[in-house]
């Protein structure tokens, strides 16, 4: 009798083991899946626009800096590729010792834009930012050009501010943009 029992004792482990391992791997696959689901739930909460909030369109800039932007256009011609309200952050790459002190300033800039910018067509490179001021600033505004101002500086892309509340010809902006007017 003893060596029935030995007999079945022996058996019955390799059949233990694999059941455990049947067990293991049904295991896995269920928390696959369940994390599939529940990470499919997340995206969907995430790209969608949550109930109560209303969401319209909006001029993409306004129609004194429509008016520079098709005058700006022919004087800069073939000369510059031009383009409206890019971010700071688009122009520059920060780097820094400390992660969080890049995080910082990345979160300083973050919503900040430039009205035009002029690159050169053959190297990509920013030549110059174009940004169109008020007569009066608002403090937030004088602060906020300081900040774009020394950051755009720091980055070597020249800065030219001219007055929003103006007409230009082609020839004065070709000009203040030191290139020669196709006038």
């Amino acid at each position: 009798m003893e060596t029935v029992v030995a007999l079945m004792t022996e058996n019955m482990v390799p059949i233990a083991l694999a059941c455990g391992g049947l067990l293991l791997v049904l295991l896995l696959w269920w928390t696959t899946i369940l994390l599939t689901k529940l990470s499919a739930r997340r995206a969907a909460r995430l790209t969608s626009i949550p109930p109560g909030l209303t969401v319209t369109a909006q001029p993409f800039i306004s129609k004194s800096e429509a008016a520079f932007y098709n005058v700006l256009r022919l004087a800069v011609q073939d000369e510059y590729l031009l383009f409206a309200q890019v971010p700071v952050w688009a122009l520059i790459d920060v780097s820094a010792d400390q992660p969080q002190l890049r995080l910082d300033f990345l979160g300083q800039i973050a919503l900040k834009r430039v009205d035009f910018v002029l690159v050169h067509p053959g190297t990509l490179a920013v030549v110059k930012v174009i940004e169109l001021e008020d007569s009066s600033p608002s403090d937030a505004r004088h602060m906020r050009n300081q900040l774009v101002g020394k950051t755009l500086h720091a980055a070597g892309i020249e800065l030219l501010r001219l007055p929003i509340d103006r007409s230009y010809s082609i020839a004065e902006l070709a000009s203040a943009l030191d290139i020669e007017s196709a006038e």
